[in-house]
Formats: C-alpha cells, structure tokens, sequence
C-alpha cells in the first residue's frame, strides 16, 4: 500500500518577484490593453469587419475602377461609336459657289475632277487640308471648278461601309448639303472596314452635318440610290481609277494617283490656265 505524502509537501514555495518581472507584467498589461481598444474602436465604427477598408469595400472598388478602365478603353477604340459625338470639320464653303457635287463656276478655265472613297484616309486629307487652300487661291476667284466623283471600291462585307457612305453622300446632294455631309464624314472616318460608316453610325454623322434625317432616311433606302453609287465606281473603273484619290485636270489623269500638295496642284492649274489662255495654232 502506497502512503501518500503530507499534505505540506504539495506546496509550492512563495517566490520573490524582481523589478524586471513587474516591468515585464506592466509591459504585457499595457498591451493587452491597447489590443483591447483597438478591438474595442473596430468594433464601434462597424462591427465585425467595420473598418472602411474590409473585404467588401475593397471588391466594390475594384468593381469601380474595372467599369472605369472598360469605358476609357470602349471611348479611346471606338470614338464616336460609344460616345454619340462627332468632330466639326469647320469647313464651310459660299453657298453661291456650291453646285451639288461641285464647287465654282461653270464657266471656270480649269476643272479638277476627283474621285474618292469616303473610307479612304488620303481622301480625308486632300478633302480637309488641300482642297480649302484651293478653294481659297482657285475656286473664289473664277479660276478653278472641282468636281467630286465618290465611288465605293475599299468597302468589304454586308453592309458595304463605302456604299453606305457614297448613298448617304448621294442623298445629301439632294438637299443641298453634299459638301457639309463630306467634310463631316472625313473628318470622323474611324477605320477602314471596321464598323466606322455602318448605317446608323453614318445616319448620326449625317444629322449632326445638318441633314433632314426623316428624308435622308427614305433616300438612302431607295434602290436606285444604291444603284447610282455602283454606276459611278464603274464608271471610274472604266477610266482607270484604281486607287483613291486620283485626279483628272481638265479631263487629264494625273499621274501618279494619291496625295499631292495645294502648291503642286497650284501650279499645275496654273500651267492650264495659261494652256487655256494661249491662242490655237
């Protein structure tokens, strides 16, 4: 049989604290205690995860910012297709000088015929920064008429981008603003083939021009619109028009085709002019 021990042998002897155990004991109270606050001032300012920064504060951000980044990239590739605004070409030329398609008069020495396709970007550029200096040394003083010939040769698919385009030029001619409807559709190409002159695109393009869109509307849905822009790509096809722009001076081609400054051309009407001006043999 086992004996047990007394009872005074269980207990522990007292021991003596030092100042280093108080010290490390105020230490441990003093941060059990700021740990206790803190828990404390969380829990007042929203309970469990009441802190602005929790795990549903940071997804509605990120939410945010990701709808944020998908607008700026839809606005900077897409332009006037997410944004509904268009860039005014402020171009504007005499409405007394204006005869449908052409601008000068009837009677000018020299005649410059351009042909071009709307989604061609060199078009864009003769349109908008060489032909108003023409306009200006040539066209105002009786010297110069030009005459534009739209075909639609670059467009691909269903719809076809250039045939929307020469259609809605077509219809703006017949209300007398072909050339407001140009130079607001140059100045708002938006890629070639790319969904930049799809119909609705060129409709909302051809309303801020100035249009009746109630009329262009019934006009563009006309066949024979469509059939008179097919015609006029054969027709400079037949002429031997196969890149954009190319250009005939007084009925000569003039080569090569593309892109060519006010001064050349400026000087090339002028050589007419004095062609014009010289007595026959």
């Amino acid at each position: 049989m086992t004996r047990r021990p007394p009872l005074s042998a269980n207990k522990q002897p007292t021991r003596q604290t030092t100042r280093r155990d108080r010290r490390a004991a105020e230490r441990e109270d003093r941060f059990v205690s700021a740990r206790e606050q803190r828990r404390a001032r969380a829990t007042s300012s929203g309970g469990s995860g009441g802190s602005w920064l929790n795990t549903k504060t940071i997804m509605i951000g990120a939410t945010v910012i990701g709808l944020l980044i998908v607008a700026f990239v839809a606005v900077n590739q897409l332009g006037g297709r997410v944004s509904g605004t268009f860039a005014d070409p402020g171009i504007t030329y005499p409405v007394a000088l204006v005869d449908g398609a052409a601008i000068g008069k009837a009677d000018a020495p020299v005649t410059l015929e351009v042909w071009e396709d709307f989604q061609c970007p060199v078009c864009a550029r003769h349109s908008m920064s060489v032909e108003p200096i023409l306009v200006e040394r040539y066209v105002k003083p009786g010297t110069l008429r030009i005459v534009h010939r739209d075909l639609a040769f670059l467009g691909r698919g269903t719809p076809d981008e250039s045939e929307v385009a020469a259609s809605g030029a077509a219809c703006a001619n017949r209300q007398g603003k072909y050339w407001d409807y140009s130079h607001w559709i140059y100045n708002n190409q938006d890629g070639e083939n790319a969904g930049g002159f799809r119909p609705e695109r060129v409709k909302a393009i051809a309303e801020a021009a100035g249009l009746d869109v109630t009329g262009w509307d019934a006009c563009v849905a006309d066949p024979a619109v469509l059939a008179e822009v097919r015609a006029s790509t054969q027709t400079g096809v037949g002429l031997g028009v196969s890149s954009t722009p190319t250009m005939f001076l007084n009925g000569t081609l003039l080569n090569p085709p593309g892109l060519k400054s006010a001064d050349d051309l400026g000087a090339l009407i002028e050589q007419a002019v004095a062609a014009s001006a010289s007595p026959a043999p």
